[in-house]
């Protein structure tokens, strides 16, 4: 072999284990960054479960006012109700007393008028 021969594949083995270390530096890399991308899904996975933990909660919440505001709700046109049935009867008597004192008042000027006509 001559000299510049054993010179090129010198220079050939030095850049093909320069060209390996490089390689196993970025396999390297990759492996880290493959731990880290596992981790990331690793915590994303963790936060849909969370998510869906708390959106299940927040449903419940707004299942449990919904039905006390519609608790509410019916106690409100129950005693609505009620009232409206109250002033209705107090309307009735309120006419009723109403018809009482006119026929008072009639049977009032009646006495009267009998009373002076006797006199």
């Amino acid at each position: 072999m001559t000299p510049e021969q054993e010179q090129w594949l010198i220079q050939a083995i030095q850049e093909l284990q320069a060209s390996q270390r490089e390689l196993q530096a970025s396999q390297k890399e990759l492996q880290a960054a493959q731990r880290e991308l596992r981790l990331v899904q690793q915590n994303q996975q963790v936060l849909i479960q969370e998510l869906r933990e708390g959106q299940a909660m927040l449903a419940q919440f707004f299942r449990e006012a919904l039905d006390r505001f519609d608790e509410r709700t019916r106690a409100i046109e129950r005693r609505t109700e009620a009232l409206e049935r109250r002033t209705e009867a107090l309307e009735r008597r309120t006419d009723e007393m109403a018809k009482e004192m006119r026929e008072m008042r009639q049977e009032i000027r009646d006495l009267r008028r009998d009373f002076l006509e006797r006199r």
